[in-house]
């Protein structure tokens, strides 16, 4: 409990755990926008009506060499 309490006031400690949250709000931001922009792209190919004719690549071994 001591240690904890000592963690706590140290200045390098809580800078470091501000750095850590901003780092998670940034990686949590970056998420969601990747989504956002995913599902955009998703309904504009769907828009275009050109969407039947492309051909997705899931990473799934089809059986193909290389």
């Amino acid at each position: 409990m001591l240690s904890r309490w000592i963690k706590r006031l140290s200045p390098l400690h809580r800078k470091k755990e501000r750095e850590l949250t901003q780092a998670s709000a940034r990686v949590m931001f970056s998420i969601l926008r990747y989504k956002d922009v995913s599902k955009e792209i998703q309904e504009e190919i769907h828009n275009n009506g050109f969407a039947e004719f492309l051909i997705y690549d899931r990473g799934v071994n089809n059986g193909r060499n290389g």
